[in-house]
């Protein structure tokens, strides 16, 4: 189901998705007690209703791709606050922390029991939101393939082999988008701590040797989706 401007998206709940669960775009899952929303990137500058401080930061924003990228990460951020906590997208403004990470604001103040993560890729912008850490990242099949090219700054010894990492352009994204969500729970980078910090076991479940950490791998109809929870 696909949602109109300033339309609610479905939720829909269901138990922890494994591998090749599809995602349906445009409508809301629950996953690892998180809300997850994921929508096709439009071309160009989508609308979306933007409070003062949001409209500052557009303003200063000279880049067009950066500018396309920012906005749907904040439309698909507001429509999940709007479908899974009912706040209306003129009430909320979603403003960077220090880190770059996205913090909700509602009414002026922030939400510090709503914690937002958001990814981009060339084709999807994807929000999850949840009462504590959350990290989200989806990675476009087509994009898969890179990851033997870097292999040695984002495997352990043995990991891709172990996890059957080069299987397939969908496994590579999947395991891209395992790491990225990792990383992004731990508000770390892929240089620092790294994205051999997160060593995947597995994606049939979806696990990582962090015991600390729980995973899980959704589809979209062309791209990985993967969510990191605290265990």
């Amino acid at each position: 189901m696909t949602t109109k401007q300033g339309e609610a998206p479905a939720v829909v709940t269901s138990a922890v998705p494994g591998p090749g669960l599809l995602l349906a775009p445009g409508e809301v899952q629950e996953v690892l007690g998180a809300f997850v929303l994921a929508e096709p990137r439009e071309a160009g500058e989508v609308a979306v209703a933007l409070g003062p401080k949001e409209a500052a930061l557009l303003a200063d924003m000279p880049w067009p791709l950066r500018r396309a990228e920012w906005l749907a990460g904040r439309r698909v951020a507001k429509r999940l606050l709007l479908a899974a906590w009912r706040l209306p997208s003129a009430r909320v403004e979603v403003l960077p922390l220090e880190s770059g990470a996205p913090r909700v604001w509602v009414d002026g103040a922030p939400r510090e029991d709503l914690v937002l993560n958001l990814s981009h890729t060339r084709g999807w912008a994807v929000a999850a939101v949840a009462p504590s850490a959350v990290g989200v990242d989806a990675c476009d099949d087509a994009d898969g393939p890179r990851l033997p090219r870097i292999g040695r700054r984002v495997f352990s010894e043995g990991e891709a082999v172990e996890c059957g990492a080069h299987t397939s352009a969908q496994h590579q994204a999947a395991v891209w988008a395992l790491k990225e969500a990792g990383l992004k729970l731990r508000l770390g980078g892929i240089f620092d701590p790294g994205a051999r910090s997160v060593r995947v076991l597995s994606l049939s479940p979806a696990q990582v040797a962090d015991p600390a950490m729980r995973v899980a791998l959704l589809r979209l109809p062309s791209a990985a989706v993967a969510v990191a929870r605290e265990a």
